[in-house]
């Protein structure tokens, strides 16, 4: 079975965003990374992971098609409570870390 992969991409709708969350962005923050987490046991997600410097984070899929790649970012509650965007990229893992 061939492998498919996906990256995406999310970036905060607003500058300054770590440091002045509201109450509804620590939320959808936090549903956000609960979604990642299932993802991960689903073993559809290899990575997931902010910059340091919060201006963008990466969502590594894997074993899924475009479809479903697109539909799982449209459902991360990050971009479903339009506190970030998402950008969807065909990816290849080329060497991982065991």
């Amino acid at each position: 079975m061939e492998t498919n992969e996906f990256l995406y991409q999310i970036m905060p709708i607003r500058e300054n965003f770590t440091s002045n969350q509201t109450a509804e962005e620590k939320n959808a923050l936090e549903a956000h990374f609960f979604y990642l987490q299932n993802l991960l046991q689903e073993g559809k997600l290899v990575l997931a992971g902010p910059c340091l410097d919060a201006s963008f984070g990466v969502v590594i899929l894997q074993n899924i098609e475009e479809e479903e790649a697109q539909t799982i970012m449209m459902n991360d509650p990050a971009i479903v409570n339009e506190i970030m965007t998402g950008k969807l990229y065909p990816f290849r893992v080329s060497l991982l870390k065991k």
